[in-house]
């Protein structure tokens, strides 16, 4: 039989990891003011209430020397191998299911269904494991970026992007409309979408500041949640560096290149999200370090909206927990003002709030 280990980890009770822990040499429990509980840091060893589990996300995160994070299966390989005991992926999965007695079948549904005789195939199909989403971004035709002036905006000159970046990037004006053109890539440098920035101050007014452009009764929008913005210039030095920053805008990649140049290791999701998708794909560049640059969105670091906020951006962090150390740009010293990118007050700031940044875990003890 194949344990669905997916149902498996989202099944556990806090009840079933107090067991888990205790058999793999954890002390009783403790609790955070929040109720998490906070076990013995059985991933080295260790015998301080340090590994803390956080029942939302279904991980856990070592505070002492690991300073990893963990969901139940790594840890319980993690926690073995300590023990002397090298234990395969599936053999934790079968270590996990046979403690706690959830022995959830990858298959168990079809097979339920087969034993009462159902013969109803609409219905068994409800339940199959659905595929992996392999999302097609549009490809446009190139030609199209020959409508518009090569030439930069004196507005983003002025705010200090430079002539050679706007042309690496491929940043043209549109006369017409009276606005920036940003042109977005794959990461294999194929043309997905063309962005603008509006310069009448009416566009700006009426909540266009930011838009697909609309040319000739085709507008040339895509899913930002597939794409992200400045990776065909970067992903050699994210390679390379093995880590990766992520910022809510464009203009804060083409900043960064001004700023470090061939090392500039940054990419923009061009909004206020990043996706399972966007995770995926810096993973399987080799990144080992994420630092997450979101816009700041709150005057007062100790204000509920700031705990709202840190809230969201710890989700976020979540995403990348298992697979690499996180850090969180946070503002508490008023480096920057409201709705700044950590990169709108230059190099000097930016590399500031790098020296003070939070590792994902202790953001949710200091800053909020």
């Amino acid at each position: 039989m194949v344990l669905d280990k997916e149902k498996i980890r989202e099944s556990l009770t806090e009840n079933d990891i107090e067991l888990i822990l205790l058999d793999l040499g954890s002390d009783k429990p403790k609790h955070d003011s929040k109720g998490n509980l906070i076990f013995t840091t059985v991933c080295h060893g260790g015998y301080k209430h340090k590994l803390y589990y956080y029942n939302e996300t279904k991980l856990f995160h070592c505070y002492t020397d690991c300073s990893e994070s963990f969901d139940i299966y790594s840890l319980v390989m993690k926690a073995k191998k300590q023990q002397g005991k090298d234990l395969t992926f599936y053999q934790a999965i079968q270590y996990v299911a046979n403690l706690t007695g959830k022995h959830y079948s990858a298959d168990s549904t079809l097979q339920k269904a087969e034993s009462n005789l159902i013969n109803d195939w609409e219905w068994i199909n409800r339940f199959k494991k659905k595929e992996k989403i392999n999302p097609v971004l549009p490809k446009y035709d190139t030609k199209v970026m020959d409508i518009f002036i090569h030439k930069p905006h004196e507005l983003w000159l002025d705010e200090g992007i430079s002539y050679e970046t706007m042309k690496k990037f491929n940043i043209c004006y549109y006369q017409r409309e009276e606005r920036i053109v940003i042109p977005h890539y794959s990461i294999d440098g194929d043309l997905v979408g063309i962005r603008s920035r509006a310069l009448r101050q009416e566009d700006i007014d009426a909540g266009k500041k930011y838009m697909p452009l609309y040319i000739e009764n085709r507008l040339y929008n895509h899913p930002t949640i597939y794409n992200l913005y400045g990776l065909h210039k970067t992903k050699e030095a994210i390679k390379r560096l093995k880590k990766v920053a992520i910022f809510e805008a464009e203009k804060s990649v083409l900043k960064c290149e001004d700023y470090y140049g061939e090392d500039n290791f940054s990419v923009a999701v061009c909004s206020s999200n990043i996706s399972n998708y966007h995770r995926d794909l810096l993973i399987s560049l080799g990144v080992e370090e994420v630092f997450l640059c979101f816009d700041k969105e709150f005057e007062n670091h100790e204000s509920e909206e700031a705990y709202e906020y840190a809230k969201k951006i710890m989700k976020f962090a979540q995403k990348f927990a298992p697979y690499a150390r996180v850090y969180i740009l946070w503002d508490e010293w008023g480096l920057l003002e409201l709705k700044d990118s950590p990169v709108d007050k230059g190099r000097e700031v930016l590399e500031t709030l790098m020296k003070r940044k939070y590792e994902v875990g202790t953001i949710s003890e200091v800053a909020i």
